[in-house]
């Protein structure tokens, strides 16, 4: 008898971290279309929502909002002197990224708002979290990486209200 309620136990034991890991597996992206809560900006100091696109078959990201709910900024440092009186929400400043494995996405392009610069994109998808690797090489030696957070639409509807800015790709070289 002892025998008996102890394998039961077990099987109960089992057939719940099943449920459980599969709860897990679908919680977590398996793509990076959607959006996304930006890290705190070093320079600026804000945080924004960016929503991530398909469009070609690349991905594309541009800002939404800016969590402390104050104007968009210009793109004043843009090298191109045509695009310096652009708003910054709205800007596709992620582009033509690629997926290359399940997780993984590369070719990518990241334009910097704070000093106009283009540098080289790496992402990678880690559950409902989006790693970009921002460097000046290929290889990703020489660079920095952000951290995304996934956002569900229906949490972000409280700050966009259902006024998305106009997505503006004056900036993606094609």
């Amino acid at each position: 008898m002892k025998i008996l309620l102890i394998s039961l136990l077990l099987l109960s034991l089992e057939a719940n971290n099943d449920t459980t890991l599969k709860t897990k597996q679908e919680k977590c992206r398996n793509d990076i279309i959607g959006y996304w809560l930006s890290p705190k900006d070093k320079h600026s100091g804000r945080v924004n929502i960016i929503e991530f696109i398909k469009k070609g078959g690349k991905y594309f990201a541009y800002n939404v909002i800016f969590m402390d709910m104050l104007p968009s900024q210009k793109d004043e440092n843009n090298q191109k002197y045509s695009l310096r009186d652009r708003e910054i929400l709205g800007s596709v400043y992620i582009y033509d990224l690629q997926k290359n494995t399940k997780n993984s996405y590369t070719n990518g392009r990241y334009y910097d708002f704070n000093n106009g610069k283009i540098f080289q994109l790496k992402a990678r998808l880690e559950c409902n979290k989006l790693k970009l690797l921002i460097s000046v090489d290929n290889i990703g030696m020489l660079g920095i990486s952000k951290v995304y957070e996934y956002l569900n639409p229906n949490d972000i509807e409280f700050y966009i209200k259902g006024k998305k800015p106009h997505i503006d790709f004056s900036g993606v070289e094609q």
